[in-house]
């Protein structure tokens, strides 16, 4: 069972120059040893909401509005009842930008980072190539893939490792403990499937979404892989370009 974002991590820039950064202006960074610094970052995130959504290029984010990314591999390979390889290319994410963020906290002492997010609605449009197996139905085809998930819910857990980098600046590595996906409703529609049979087709998005829960306790290790490569495409890029110091002064 792997997930590759293949190209997703062409995103990342690697920063080779840390020195003479500065954050962006309107950003008023949260110090560490503040006794309500959760507080301070639920405040900071939605000061700086509009932005995010936009993307802010200084801090390598990318624009949230739509979610691009080059292309995702699922596969699943076992003896169960879900047995498949799926191929999507040119993927669209929409509605990031209206994420709901319950919970923030970060405890630098204990080197950890958990944050609670809820996404109302996620738009996913791309192109498509499966074969397998999925359920009891089999399941090939190619062509456009439409998928709309309601009421998403993911809490992570981070690892923050503490490094002494260039110019003997402290940086944080963020590294990924734990992930809970929870779904309310999803809905799929895979177009062209047995080479444009209609009826087969029908049959089997219709098949899909009847039994959605189960497909997704099949699946859920792949798809909180998929959540996680995702978050961390957006914060790695932060913690990798700006030292402890600029992002949690003293």
């Amino acid at each position: 069972m792997t997930v590759k974002l293949i190209g997703f991590v062409l995103c990342i820039t690697v920063i080779s120059e840390i020195s003479g950064r500065s954050l962006p202006s309107y950003i008023k960074p949260c110090k560490r040893d503040d006794p309500n610094i959760n507080e301070c970052l639920m405040n900071l995130l939605e000061n700086i909401r509009p932005y995010i959504s936009k993307g802010i290029p200084e801090m390598h984010i990318l624009p949230l509005d739509p979610v691009l990314v080059p292309s995702v591999t699922l596969k699943q390979d076992s003896a169960g009842s879900v047995n498949f390889v799926a191929l999507f290319t040119d993927l669209k994410g929409y509605g990031a930008k209206n994420f709901q963020m319950q919970t923030i906290k970060a405890n630098f002492k204990n080197q950890s980072l958990e944050i609670d997010l809820n996404l109302p609605f996620f738009r996913i449009e791309s192109r498509y190539e499966v074969n397998g197996k999925i359920l009891i139905l089999p399941i090939k085809g190619n062509g456009k893939f439409v998928g709309n998930v309601t009421n998403a819910e993911a809490k992570i857990k981070f690892d923050l490792i503490i490094v002494k980098k260039k110019n003997n600046k402290n940086f944080i590595e963020i590294k990924p403990k734990k992930i809970t996906l929870e779904l309310g409703a999803v809905k799929l529609h895979f177009s062209n499937l047995f080479n444009g049979n209609k009826q087969l087709g029908d049959q089997t998005n219709r098949f899909i979404n009847d039994n959605w829960k189960d497909l997704m306790k099949e699946i859920r290790p792949l798809l909180e892989d998929t959540v996680v490569t995702i978050v961390m495409g957006i914060l790695k890029p932060v913690f990798e370009t700006f030292s402890m110091d600029d992002l949690f002064p003293v």
